[in-house]
């Protein structure tokens, strides 16, 4: 994975360069229909959504006579216009846009109808006979790829190579970059380049002269995993690039533009998406009916936690019995804990912390952003091996075998890094010879579980909660109780909160007996063994 900042880099310089003028969009008025009927409703189309929008459209006219009209463009260049000149009702685009729209308070609704798979496209008959990612390293073979400071697909693709140990040598036959997919994926299509990767919905597109070539899945970034958390677009998911139309606040007409939105996202919408080569939406991720979503309590905006990535599935489900016990919202951005307190020293913004590791909280305190705090949990590090142990994995002294493919995560990142750190000091395991076992440093701890799953590496130490949803495919080696460290999870209110009083009702709900047994099924310790 890339360095938290760097990514951060690429999302700042991605905003900066969508600053490109795009033609004026008009008013409801201007758009009104000469018989008298309601006025078109204004979509801003990201370009590779184009074609299968317009189709959307033509149906619901055809269906509910409501009539739909376009502005092209690429995503992050309608944002900037949608952003300056306030016009339009809906905005469809792939992330990490939609999102942003959202932090920007430029959306107030947003449906996920369909995602994106990274893919690699070669002229028909595949004349370099191209059979995945690793293909891409041929010698003398005419690569093309989009722009990694521009486009959202050229910054996941050397964390692909990366994974495939092979970053060098493809980009060695990188012979142009473009700012978007649909120029390069041309330029495959006439000939001038052997391959490029473009995104799955771009190369049905022209699938008259291109051949798409599944690359292979344990190069693919991980949903709920490969993920990043920054002050401009929220939490990005680079495993599961969704498609999604937002309704925006400036509409003329927001209920008929969350009629179409809901009609967009809807099954027989979803087939039409499945028609024009995208990938499904992720599961779970329509919206919420108006009469069935949350309503926070008057006078209140919901609070803002920001959570480490290791914590996810006990918070999430916590979150949303709290949101339904006390009508509120929480919006949580997920990552690694050190990434999130930078986050929050940046934005000086967020109501929560609730860090991997209570020295993220300790830290924290130093910088004079926690109001207070409190135990929620407890982890406790253990070695997860491949199924088996084949390795014969028994104590920390043995991942410095010879050979040995090793996993940790980075100590700059994420807090399972940092307590790795102090478990090989503890026990005078030599650093060097587990850096030299170490293949790969990541930056939340849901990676490695993964890494281990798919054969990447033989050994890594996690949380045990974490090892817990790797039973059926990895087996867990305790580390004796006087020889480990373990890390207590704390919650702490800044001082940026918005609502205290509120915060301190979430808080409590965690610590509190329906909090606990949420943790408990999630397999994390509530209360710690005698020794």
């Amino acid at each position: 994975m890339a360095h938290p900042l760097r990514s951060v880099r690429w999302l700042a310089a991605f905003a900066a360069a969508c600053t490109a003028c795009v033609p004026g969009c008009g008013s409801n008025e201007e758009a009104k229909r000469a018989n008298g009927k309601a006025p078109a409703l204004l979509c801003h189309v990201g370009g590779t959504m184009r074609p299968v929008m317009e189709e959307l459209a033509k149906r619901y006219k055809a269906e509910t006579g409501g009539e739909v009209q376009f502005n092209y463009g690429d995503s992050g260049a309608l944002l900037t216009q949608i952003e300056q000149a306030k016009r339009g009702d809906l905005y469809v685009c792939h992330d990490p846009f939609g999102g942003s729209a959202q932090k920007k308070g430029l959306a107030d609704r947003l449906w996920t109808v369909a995602s994106l798979t990274p893919t690699i496209a070669v002229p028909k008959g595949n004349p370099k006979g191209i059979h995945g990612l690793r293909d891409l390293a041929k010698p003398k073979l005419r690569l093309g790829l989009t722009d990694e400071m521009y486009s959202t697909l050229g910054h996941i693709n050397p964390l692909m190579f990366d994974k495939a140990g092979l970053r060098k040598e493809i980009e060695g036959n990188v012979v142009t970059r473009t700012r978007m997919g649909g120029e390069v994926a041309n330029a495959v299509a006439i000939g001038n380049l052997d391959a490029t990767i473009a995104w799955n919905a771009v190369i049905h597109l022209r699938k008259d002269k291109l051949e798409a070539i599944p690359i292979e899945p344990e190069y693919l970034l991980q949903p709920g995993v490969d993920a990043i958390t920054t002050a401009t677009f929220g939490v990005i998911d680079m495993g599961c690039i969704r498609v999604t139309i937002s309704r925006l606040n400036c509409s003329k007409q927001p209920e008929a533009a969350a009629a179409f939105a809901q009609y967009a996202a809807s099954e027989k919408a979803r087939a039409v998406f499945a028609e024009f080569g995208f990938s499904a939406a992720p599961a779970g991720a329509t919206e919420a009916p108006p009469e069935t979503a949350t309503v926070p309590t008057p006078g209140r905006e919901g609070l803002h936690l920001y959570c480490g990535a290791g914590i996810r599935p006990a918070v999430a489900e916590a979150i949303q019995a709290f949101e339904k016990e006390a009508k509120t919202t929480v919006r949580a951005d997920y990552g690694g804990s050190g990434t999130l307190l930078s986050n929050i020293r940046a934005s000086k913004r967020g109501d929560l912390y609730m860090p991997g590791e209570s020295e993220y909280v300790d830290r924290a305190e130093s910088f004079g952003l926690i109001a207070s705090r409190r135990n929620v949990c407890y982890f406790i590090p253990v070695i997860l091996v491949t199924k088996g142990n084949p390795k014969g994995i028994k104590s920390l002294q043995d991942l410095t075998k010879p050979g040995l493919r090793l996993g940790l995560g980075n100590p700059d990142a994420c807090a399972i890094g940092q307590t790795c750190v102090k478990l090989f000091q503890k026990n005078a395991v030599p650093l060097d010879a587990i850096e030299k076992n170490t293949r790969v440093k990541t930056l939340t701890v849901n990676e490695l579980g993964v890494q281990v799953k798919m054969g990447q590496i033989d050994a890594t130490i996690v949380w045990d909660a974490i090892a817990a949803y790797y039973a059926d495919s990895a087996d867990a080696v305790a580390i004796p109780r006087a020889k480990n460290i373990v890390s207590q999870v704390a919650i702490s209110i800044l001082n940026s909160a918005r609502d205290r009083e509120l915060a301190m009702k979430f808080v409590s709900f965690l610590a509190g007996p329906a909090g606990q047994a949420i943790f408990q099924k999630h397999h994390y310790t509530t209360s710690l063994p005698a020794e």
